[in-house]
């Protein structure tokens, strides 16, 4: 495999269809969120002597239980696009398509959507990836064009919807897609951008809409601190993830490092694709997932749960609830 190193903004300018360019808690408490009661977990470093980027599936505890891998769930990554062969075609969903005018699913240039299907993957091995290409090969997008995979997504069943892109405007077409994605049942999972700004004084969307049962993430770094260039705001980002130089696929058999918000959030979305899969599967996994994280001192107030994204806590919770 070729491998690259770069550095991937949270991709995505995204364009109108004119033109646009608090949880706390110490070690040993019992926190409460919304429905869930998590034990705490004391913090841990995430593990140094992971190669590379791959440290960032050590850092969220993704155990090994073939009941929770997965399966049975469809997970839509509204991106840029899938290149061929940069997973397994039979976890890629058959109605995977472009709503990008004169472009294929298959023409995804950055790699950013190919990376991002790439993770949920690597997380949540059988679950389905439904690949919605609704950014161009230049990076830019339409309103139109993620609010009709949204939609599409929705029609199509979607558990889990995974939105690492984001925009100054909002608008109103978005939303409502989003909202009735939500209304279906849907988990949409929103990467919180990566300008350093806070989003509770500088809103960017779709991270600062209010849609029930989403998740808004930011990107941590090995130290579970927030990464160098990545937004935040304890009212409007729920929690961290891994997004500092995190190992990915790209086209054409290459590997790359990338950092911000936007693997945090694919991360976050296989994780939920995760405990969907279990037994029991949670009612709310975006309140099991706030609810269980690993307490980080140096997220608190920054994200709204003060902590990193701990797949094993949140099956082990959710296991407790069942």
């Amino acid at each position: 495999m070729q491998t690259a190193t770069r550095r991937a903004l949270l991709a995505l300018v995204v364009l109108a269809t004119t033109t646009l360019t608090a949880c706390t808690g110490t070690p040993g408490e019992v926190r409460t969120y919304r429905a869930y009661m998590c034990p705490m977990r004391t913090a841990t470093p995430a593990p140094t002597d992971a190669p590379g980027g791959a440290w960032a599936i050590d850092a969220i505890d993704l155990p090994p239980r073939a009941d929770a891998s997965g399966a049975g769930v469809t997970v839509a990554v509204v991106d840029s696009g899938l290149a061929p062969g940069a997973i397994p075609d039979a976890a890629v969903a058959p109605e995977s398509r472009s709503f990008v005018d004169g472009e294929d699913l298959a023409d995804d240039d950055s790699g950013h959507g190919t990376a991002m299907a790439g993770l949920v993957n690597r997380v949540a091995p059988d679950a389905r990836v439904l690949a919605l290409k609704a950014v161009d090969d230049s990076g830019q997008a339409r309103m139109d064009w993620i609010a009709n995979a949204v939609r599409f997504a929705t029609d199509s069943g979607a558990d889990v919807i995974s939105l690492s892109l984001e925009t100054t405007a909002t608008d109103d077409g978005l939303e409502d897609a989003l909202k009735r994605a939500s209304d279906a049942g849907a988990t949409i999972v929103i990467a919180a951008g990566n300008e350093q700004l806070d989003l509770d004084g500088s809103p960017r969307y779709p991270a600062s809409y209010d849609i029930a049962g989403s998740l808004v993430v930011a990107a941590s770094d090995r130290d579970g601190a927030l990464a160098a260039s990545t937004n935040r705001g304890a009212g409007t980002v729920d929690l961290a993830a891994p997004g500092d130089a995190v190992t990915v696929v790209q086209p054409g058999d290459a590997t790359a490092e990338i950092s911000g918000s936007s693997p945090a959030a694919a991360l976050t979305a296989g994780a939920v694709a995760i405990l969907l899969s279990a037994d029991p599967a949670p009612a709310d996994p975006a309140s099991l997932l706030t609810a269980s994280v690993t307490p980080r001192p140096d997220l608190q107030g920054q994200v709204a749960s003060g902590g990193t994204l701990d797949v094993g806590a949140a099956l082990a919770c959710g296991a407790l609830a069942g």
